[in-house]
């Protein structure tokens, strides 16, 4: 794999911004926030990007000060979405709902309307492994079983994706990389289409977040295979980790919140303190534990520390993967 784009730390990221831009919103920056801010989630209804968004923009307001709308604007593997983030002006009222593979990984090896540098971190709200998931009438009932079912029937296993270099999507690549099975991935564009399509029959797998299969694994309708992680997941306590079952896939996933290239630092960090303050609430966290889901918050300087670790660590797993352009 050849990268596409230079990577920039984040000091020279905004060294690019440059001072003017934040000059330039001295009164927005003064009186921020002043009015509602929209939220833009890049993936279509039914996945785990729409289910924590709703939660978050819930109560937002008593944070904030101000509403936060969410947005649907889904389309290319959300890349519409953050594209439309990327563009729009750098005052704090634009943000993406963003992830791994929108933010560190696809501006690597793809050539897309925004770049790695396009965004500033504001807060990561939480970081979550996948689950490989199956049909409860399927032909295999754990990782193993399914491995062994593809090496016995070379590109029969159809499982469902999300988007080209989207997480399932590399999920699945590191998988196959390190078993050298032959399985075929069909992308629906996000989790709640591809879990759909696999509750109907169409596939036979998916890997995803406990958000989006939790409740078909508690009501029967899928299995539950493995976890992407070094540690079983407190929801699922008797799920062992790909790795306990012999299979090095270790793949966990963030969700956090990103503002466009040159928002303000005052702004920036407003709006971190604000979710650090929602995080913490018992109402949230409830509401968050109603999809099986946790929080794992880092404000804007420990998460803008941890991108940039991830950049170099996505370069390497998209080789290692074979991400395509």
């Amino acid at each position: 794999m050849t990268t596409k784009k230079a990577l920039l730390t984040r000091s020279a990221a905004l060294a690019l911004v440059g001072a003017g831009t934040v000059a330039a919103l001295p009164a927005l920056a003064d009186d921020f926030p002043s009015q509602q801010i929209e939220f833009v989630t890049p993936y279509p209804p039914g996945g785990s990007h729409s289910l924590h968004a709703g939660i978050i923009t819930t109560g937002a307001e008593e944070f904030f000060g101000v509403s936060l709308v969410s947005t649907t604007r889904d389309g290319g593997g959300g890349a519409v979405g953050a594209t439309e983030v990327a563009e729009a002006t750098p005052d704090g009222y634009t943000l993406l709902f963003g992830d791994p593979t929108i933010n560190s990984l696809r501006p690597q090896v793809e050539d897309l309307a925004y770049d790695v540098d396009s965004f500033v971190p504001v807060a990561r709200i939480n970081y979550s492994p996948a689950v490989f998931v199956a049909a409860a009438d399927g032909p295999f009932e754990t990782i193993a079983e399914m491995v062994d079912y593809a090496e016995e029937n070379p590109g029969d296993l159809v499982y469902s994706s999300d988007n080209v270099n989207g997480w399932t999507y590399t999920i699945f690549e590191l998988l196959k990389a390190r078993t050298g099975v032959d399985m075929t991935g069909v992308e629906y564009g996000g989790g709640g289409p591809a879990v759909t399509r696999l509750l109907g029959g169409d596939t036979m797998a998916y890997a995803g977040d406990i958000s989006v299969v939790g409740d078909h694994i508690e009501d029967g309708a899928l299995v539950p295979l493995c976890v992407t992680d070094d540690e079983r997941m407190e929801a699922l306590p008797d799920v062992p980790t790909c790795t306990e079952e012999g299979f090095d896939v270790v793949f966990q996933f963030w969700r956090g919140v990103m503002a466009p290239a040159g928002t303000p630092d005052e702004v920036v960090e407003s709006l971190s303190d604000s979710f650090a303050a929602m995080v913490e609430d018992d109402g949230f966290q409830n509401l968050i534990g109603q999809i099986n889901s946790t929080i794992d918050f880092a404000d804007h300087e420990e998460f803008a520390e941890l991108w940039e670790q991830e950049l170099a660590d996505m370069a390497e797993i998209a080789e290692m993967a074979g991400a395509e352009d």
